[in-house]
């Protein structure tokens, strides 16, 4: 309807300027129009005696349009644009052949429909007027001589790249525009923002065009599932596991540790939402390794049931971590806070009481020089520990050196503070003003820095629920309940305000206010934590003697404070781009003892691969070896570092990982999304399949390549004479109607 009325498409219409092509001056158009504007009114006026005012207003206002309309048409209305030269130009054309373009959609694939739209005589009319640059694509981009004949299926997608290296190998060409054919499943997740920058640099837009349905109501998805590379035995293991679902309904989420079936949880589907998150609890109980597997049970109808299974590997160290606690006087809390962590199998509590000025009395100790001199002065010696805790101790206690290893043993080192109220802790002891005060989550100040011996109750905040550390049930509302029944802690301290990172965990009401009690912040590699009482002895102490809750939560806050404590010889291996990336790191790698080392890795599988890479040091990053490699069939790889000066052994450490192959059936629904963001940040636009037929005059409007400008006049358009017409009926209906013909 728009081409019939206005000569042209929208889309012309959309890509070009405005412009009036008689080339007459605009002081005449206004001129002729006030002129005659005037002789309609003075017209009007000598048909008053016949006609009332209102009339004479709409007569007079449907004549002067009808002078504005011939007046506009007269000065040749039209429009200009830049036009790529036909058969100057060159259109790349990318397909979409990884994987997940064979997926059945209705009674085809979707690159059965695909290959529809470059069959040749659906590219008839571009074939005519652009050279045609064929390309396929999955985790690179291929260029071809023809769509007839395709390459094999790829295992993997990689949009961004694939797009770059077009662009860069099509750069020789007048290259006017892209193609793109998919279905937007892209492995490494989206297009990374500079990857997004550097495309749309080259100024070539990309016309998109999506294949796929963007909701498949008949499957089910393990979208993702996050939870820590790392445990300590007889702590629970929090996994939080994201499915994705088009309707409402139930899943069952199954857990199996290698064959051995551990747990399953059912999660019900909101109709609101496309992602469900789900947390599943899991006991760790013994060191080793847990080979995991979630799987998702199917739904009636579900054909893709290769994304319903994701595999995770957890370590679980046998060494034990090591935790040092400062205490500035002997009270309650150092007590049984010892004995809590005492019986602990994970962690190994070394202590310092200082029981006079110059002496302090220690415990938990591996010989009888270890902190003979009280707080370490030598940072190897405080960088051996995992966590560090800080009781009721002022800051004057500490040498500025020692402060400063503080703040470095968290940032630097990666390990945890955890410092607690006191008579002389927190702001009344002056940590406020010194460098470990920016490691904190609060910003102590020795204004109101009260510690206040009263009563007062534990309240889980909406964080702190689902905390693992926190837990003493699996049911979120029995561990609710088991929270509510503590009694109270025995006092409390005020800590000034939080910064923005921080996160609180445990609060209490004090005069009608909630103030916090157990605060954290992430800071640099580490974490920090403030417990703001001294008082949780008093659950002990009022508790039944059966009662473990004490016990329970001191030692599932002190593995939360080292769990995450980069060893001094760390390995990970994590599976990236259908590759296992091998990642060493060294704790200190300044240290005399780490320099000149050569890290080798030997990975085997459980189907009997075995395979020996050769770490290389990472550029910019210190300590960091790293090397990947292709493994050739799927398994449980469990893989070995060692480090070694010549040919000395220096040290040596291990971890595990599943490799999987398959990834192009996770993400199967079209991604539309990632394809508009594509086209919007280039300039081209996002199509359907049926609206195939409109590209080519799409692409007509690029300026990338070689263009022409082109006027398309609007003068002679039938909606202006039909406007015409419609206004001089109108007067002559009103005139006939009024009897003043």
């Amino acid at each position: 309807m728009v081409e019939f009325l206005f000569k042209y498409s929208s889309q012309t219409f959309a890509d070009s300027d405005f412009i009036l092509a008689s080339g007459w001056p605009l002081w005449l158009l206004f001129t002729l129009g006030g002129v005659c504007s005037a002789l309609v009114i003075a017209a009007l006026i000598w048909k008053r005696v016949s006609l009332r005012w209102w009339q004479l207003g709409l007569l007079g206002t449907l004549q002067l349009l009808m002078v504005a309309l011939v007046l506009f048409v007269l000065w040749q209305p039209a429009l200009v644009n830049e036009r790529l030269l036909p058969g100057e130009n060159a259109v790349a054309i990318m397909l979409d052949t990884s994987s997940s373009m064979a997926l059945t959609e209705g009674d085809s694939t979707r690159m059965e429909q695909a290959q529809a739209l470059l069959a040749p005589a659906a590219l008839t009319e571009l074939a005519a007027t652009y050279t045609i640059l064929p390309y396929s694509f999955a985790d690179s981009a291929e260029a071809m001589t023809t769509f007839t004949q395709l390459p094999a299926p790829g295992t993997a997608s990689n949009l961004g790249q694939s797009i770059l290296q077009t662009l860069r190998q099509a750069s020789s060409s007048s290259l006017g525009a892209v193609i793109l054919i998919s279905d937007g499943a892209d492995n490494t997740g989206t297009i990374a923002q500079n990857e997004l920058n550097e495309i749309a640099g080259f100024g070539v837009p990309i016309h998109t065009v999506g294949i796929g349905r963007t909701a498949i109501p008949e499957d089910l998805e393990l979208e993702e599932v996050i939870l820590p590379t790392k445990a300590l035995a007889g702590t629970t293991l929090s996994a939080r596991v994201n499915i994705r679902h088009d309707q409402a309904g139930v899943a069952r989420v199954k857990v199996y540790d290698g064959d051995t079936f551990l747990t399953t949880t059912e999660v019900q589907l909101s109709a609101e939402q496309n992602v469900t998150t789900a947390l599943i609890d899991i006991e760790v109980a013994a060191p080793g390794q847990l080979d995991l597997r979630f799987t998702l049970d199917p739904i009636n109808a579900e054909r893709v049931l290769t994304n319903n299974t994701r595999a995770r590997v957890v370590d679980v160290p046998e060494d034990k971590y090591r935790i040092l606690y400062v205490e500035g006087e002997p009270r309650w809390e150092y007590k049984f806070l010892q004995r809590a962590l005492n019986e602990d199998p994970s962690v190994r509590l070394s202590t310092l009481l200082k029981v006079t000025p110059n002496k302090y009395y220690r415990q938990g100790i591996d010989d009888p020089e270890q902190l003979v001199d009280g707080f370490p002065t030598d940072r190897s010696v405080l960088f051996a520990y995992d966590a560090l805790i800080i009781g009721s101790m002022a800051v004057g206690e500490f040498t500025q050196a020692q402060q400063e290893m503080i703040r470095d043993f968290v940032s630097e080192r990666g390990g945890s503070l955890m410092m607690l109220a006191g008579l002389s802790g927190l702001g009344l002891g002056g940590w406020g003003e010194s460098v470990v005060g920016e490691v904190l989550p609060s910003r102590l100040s020795l204004q109101d820095a009260e510690f206040v011996r009263e009563q007062v109750p534990v309240v889980l905040t909406e964080s702190g629920r689902v905390a693992p550390m926190l837990k003493f049930s699996d049911s979120d509302t029995e561990n609710t309940k088991l929270w509510s029944e503590l009694p109270a802690v025995a006092d409390y301290q005020n800590i000034g305000s939080l910064r923005p990172a921080a996160t609180t965990l445990l609060e209490t009401t004090v005069a009608g206010r909630q103030q916090p009690l157990l605060v954290t912040q992430p800071y640099g590699r580490g974490q920090s934590f403030i417990l703001a009482t001294g008082g949780t002895w008093r659950w002990q102490m009022s508790l039944p003697l059966e009662d473990q809750r004490h016990e329970i939560f001191w030692r599932q806050l002190a593995r939360n404070l080292v769990t995450n404590s980069p060893r001094p010889f760390e390995l990970s291996a994590t599976v990236e781009k259908e590759k296992i990336v091998i990642q060493a790191q060294l704790r200190d790698p300044a240290a005399e003892a780490n320099q000149g080392l050569a890290i080798t890795a030997v990975a085997s599988s459980d189907s009997g691969e075995l395979i020996n890479v050769e770490l290389l040091q990472v550029a910019g990053q210190p300590g960091v070896y790293e090397a990947a490699f292709s493994p050739a069939s799927n398994g449980l790889f469990s893989i070995e570092a060692i480090s070694r000066k010549g040919e000395e052994l220096i040290s040596s450490t291990q971890t595990a990982t599943r490799f999987e192959q398959g990834m192009e059936s996770f993400s199967i629904r079209q991604n539309r999304a990632l394809l508009e963001r594509v086209s919007s940040v280039t300039g081209g636009q996002y199509w359907t399949l049926d609206q195939w037929s409109e590209i080519a005059e799409a692409i007509s409007f690029s300026a990338a390549g070689i263009t022409e400008q082109q006027i398309s006049y609007l003068w002679d358009a039938p909606f202006f004479f039909l406007l015409l017409l419609l206004l001089k009926i109108g007067e002559w209906f009103l005139r006939r109607t009024w009897r003043v013909i």
